[in-house]
């Protein structure tokens, strides 16, 4: 009889691949998919609007389909809902390396969507939440992986470029990357149990546990909401446009390169800096900083004036992008506690797609005004009335809990 594997550290291992797996899903997808779809653009004769399209339904099903992988995981489990996803992903970059056109080229940025949906932060996020009693510290490692591999997909695809190999040869390392880390991580994830209500119970400082339902009918859950979504939406649009309004303030391919990376790198230090923090400060604070830190740099962003400015917006963008990450995640534990936080999780995600109109606001602005400064000094306005919005915020009463639980069970009943 084979000897059970010590719980302790099978929740290490699961850290790990959950790490991997985010790792992955950064490096691959959208911050590889602007550095081939030149390649790909040129192959096939796609307009560049056509290409777009292509980022936009990657980041559209990444957003639209967040709530399923949370009834998969209620319903089958965290190893099937990973089983799923890497099936899914294994399909998306499949069809990418056997792509001949337009048509091909949008099926598979879909599945990819869908599958960082079931394999990246929702699972992951339900899973260390609910096996680690320092959720700020190991949540804050986990998007510090995820964000190096955003550092490093271009830096990869830069090199299998180098080595002679084309952009097929990239998609398919990444189908099999996505079969070998995803089998992995469904294999160990399947052999956790997340269901440990006696060590729920008996903590001092657990927060009161709320239905969805009755998260949902408050205030703050979309204040935190939103907050969220005006962080994503200053990364978007920054990681969409950043790269030409540099350029058209006289800022070197080169430079406005190095600087666009180096912010990915403060993020993965914001990030893992945000969950050291994050056990010794208010997820409210942190939050309140991540706002500020990207509002301040939409706002250097579009002025881009003279390298101290930049060097300061680099740090600002990253840090800020880092530690919202976490500080959201935490503020919304916070407030609502454990028991729901994969719904409403799900929920934000959701939302949050929203955020994918910052980009198409800016190149309207930029069509109409031949600047994109304008988007820039926006969604800094947007964060500085958030931020405000967040500082008064107080904790949910408990009350409102306590009734939304008692109409659920009378519904139930």
């Amino acid at each position: 009889m084979t000897k059970p594997m010590n719980t302790r550290l099978l929740v290490y291992i699961v850290l790990q691949a959950l790490c991997l797996m985010y790792f992955l899903l950064s490096a691959g997808t959208f911050n590889s998919l602007g550095m081939v779809i030149p390649s790909m653009v040129q192959e096939f004769g796609m307009t560049w609007a056509q290409a777009g399209f292509g980022f936009t339904l990657l980041g559209t099903a990444c957003g639209i389909i967040s709530l399923a992988p949370a009834w998969t995981i209620r319903k089958l489990g965290v190893g099937r809902t990973l089983l799923t996803g890497t099936v899914i992903l294994f399909a998306g970059f499949g069809l990418l390396y056997t792509s001949t056109g337009v048509p091909t080229y949008y099926l598979g940025t879909t599945l990819l969507g869908i599958g960082y949906c079931f394999c990246g932060t929702v699972p992951a996020v339900h899973v260390l939440s609910s096996t680690f009693r320092r959720r700020s510290t190991v949540l804050g490692l986990y998007f510090t992986i995820g964000n190096l591999g955003a550092v490093a997909g271009p830096m990869l695809y830069y090199g299998s470029q180098s080595a002679g190999m084309d952009w097929r040869a990239y998609w398919l390392m990444f189908a099999i990357a996505s079969v070998v880390i995803g089998g992995f991580s469904t294999l160990v994830a399947s052999r956790l149990r997340l269901d440990r209500p006696e060590e729920q119970a008996t903590a001092v400082d657990a927060p009161a546990e709320w239905t969805v339902r009755a998260a949902l009918g408050t205030v703050q859950f979309w204040i935190v909401v939103f907050a969220y979504t005006a962080c994503l939406a200053i990364n978007t649009t920054t990681h969409g446009f950043a790269y030409q309004h540099l350029l058209e303030h006289g800022i070197t391919q080169d430079r406005a390169s190095q600087l666009l990376s180096l912010s990915a790198l403060v993020c993965a230090v914001g990030s893992a800096l945000a969950g050291v923090v994050g056990e010794k400060t208010s997820p409210r604070a942190l939050t309140m900083f991540s706002l500020g830190c990207l509002g301040f740099s939409a706002a250097l962003l579009a002025v881009a004036d003279g390298p101290l400015v930049l060097i300061l917006w680099m740090i600002a963008f990253g840090g800020g992008l880092g530690f919202s990450y976490v500080s959201t995640v935490m503020l919304l534990q916070e407030y609502f506690g454990q028991k729901a936080s994969l719904e409403l999780y799900s929920i934000m995600m959701a939302v949050s797609t929203s955020a994918a109109l910052g980009p198409a606001l800016g190149g309207a602005i930029k069509d109409q005004t031949g600047s994109f400064s304008g988007v820039f000094f926006g969604l800094a306005a947007v964060s500085a009335v958030l931020f405000c919005v967040v500082a008064v915020l107080r904790k949910p009463a408990a009350r409102a809990a306590f009734e939304g639980a008692l109409v659920t069970a009378k519904v139930e009943g």
